[in-house]
């Protein structure tokens, strides 16, 4: 039998939903897929990272302290930006997406002529020059377009209009990269989904503006509540690490990770919000390489 839903529940929800929707518009983004042509070169994302973060040193290294290194973060040093793979495709790869976040935007041109000059400082063990041969601006709630103008400027409470569910629309959380939670110092090999919504508030909280904190506070409690409350499977995955090649120590480093998903019998709840917002600022440690990119199925 089912217990009757009190005002005061349905109030606490909304008060929920209001604290999470100001958190979310108050964290900008920009986002463009970079189509690129790398001659002789397999490149991937950590390589294209340290080219353009040598490139950024040189250019501005006040910036590169402030983004690149997230030395102007509210909460701590989190880089305000994910460089991932775009999605496989043969007509664009190969193809990276570059999202700016926070502050970042207001440096936007540097950041600009930084790729400009990793182009010509080149890849691998040659430095062989790339060439950025087309730039596409992504947005939630349109279809990719060229970026003939600059790519436009949106916020994260935009990205729940373009997931196709609802509260109660029975859905997985799927992550294929590695996802690196940590808790006492050892990665959470069978996260639950309180250990991924613990994830999300904690990149919630290193994104969001100083005026908006308290929001973050405000839905730090209801969210565990919410996420110990929702319906959920087991988690189904396996371990996933990425070796990455390490410029300023000078040796391999690997990243143990895991890859897998959580099923949503019921729906995400009002944690829906969250989630969708996490496919694009990502959950855990290397998000900044792409790690522990969310897809929500």
């Amino acid at each position: 039998m089912s217990q009757a839903i009190s005002r005061n529940d349905i109030e606490s929800t909304v008060d929920f939903k209001d604290a999470l929707q100001t958190v979310l518009s108050h964290i900008p983004v920009r986002a463009r897929r970079l189509l690129l042509t790398t001659p002789g070169v397999t490149a991937t994302v950590p390589m294209i990272r340290g080219v353009w973060g040598a490139a950024l040193h040189q250019l501005d290294r006040q910036t590169y302290r402030d983004v690149f290194e997230g030395g102007a973060s509210t909460s701590g040093r989190t880089p305000e930006y994910i460089l991932r793979p775009a999605p496989p495709d043969p007509e664009t790869a190969p193809a990276i997406e570059w999202i700016s976040l926070g502050s970042a935007l207001d440096r936007d041109s540097i950041l600009v002529n930084a790729w400009k000059m990793a182009a010509q400082m080149g890849l691998g063990a040659n430095r062989s020059p790339f060439d950025i041969r087309s730039v596409v601006a992504l947005h939630p709630e349109k279809d990719v377009r060229p970026d003939k103008a600059p790519a436009p400027v949106w916020t994260l409470d935009k990205t729940l209009s373009a997931v196709a569910l609802k509260e109660n629309t029975p859905c997985a959380l799927i992550f294929n990269a590695p996802l690196r939670l940590i808790r006492k110092g050892r990665i959470v090999s069978r996260p639950s989904l309180r250990d991924i919504a613990i994830g999300g508030l904690r990149r919630l909280r290193a994104l969001a503006p100083e005026p908006v904190q308290s929001d973050v506070n405000k839905i730090w409690g209801p969210s565990l509540d919410i996420a110990e409350q929702t319906k959920a499977q087991a988690w189904r995955g396996q371990r996933l690490d990425l070796v990455r090649w390490s410029a300023r120590q000078q040796t391999e480093v690997e990243m143990r990770g895991i890859a897998g998903s959580i099923t949503l019998p019921d729906g995400p709840g009002p944690l829906l919000p969250l989630f969708a917002a996490l496919q694009w600022i990502h959950v855990g440690k290397g998000a900044t390489i792409g790690l522990g990119q969310l897809i929500v199925q």
